[in-house]
């Protein structure tokens, strides 16, 4: 079972898509910060990371950075409100613009991560 880390600092938008995420068979774990997600990815490294860009202590741009010099090819999805957060679209991250569609998150990560969605 694929783990997946959700990052975002609205809890409504992290409960939802914990939630889905597991009905769609993903195991999920949730950070309302970036510092709380590098803790948590420390202990459970995950497979795929979905993060907020604008969040307090550690931005979604930070995080991005200090995954990618752990692990270079951790694949991530940015879901975002504001415009100019497609300089971090490369082979391992896609920006998504909120309100996301959930079944596009899903097949995001589902071709990210080569499982069936």
């Amino acid at each position: 079972m694929k783990h997946i880390l959700v990052v975002d600092d609205e809890s409504s938008i992290t409960q939802v898509m914990k939630l889905f995420l597991e009905w769609e068979g993903f195991r999920v774990s949730v950070a309302h910060d970036g510092m709380e997600a590098l803790e948590i990815d420390e202990e459970d490294p995950a497979d795929a990371v979905v993060t907020d860009l604008t969040m307090p202590r550690m931005s979604g741009r930070e995080l991005i950075e200090q995954l990618a010099a752990r692990r270079r090819d951790i694949p991530t999805i940015v879901i975002t409100g504001w415009a100019g957060a497609e300089d971090l679209t490369n082979v391992h991250t896609t920006v998504m613009r909120k309100p996301v569609a959930l079944d596009k998150l899903r097949e995001s990560l589902a071709d990210m991560l080569n499982v069936e969605s």
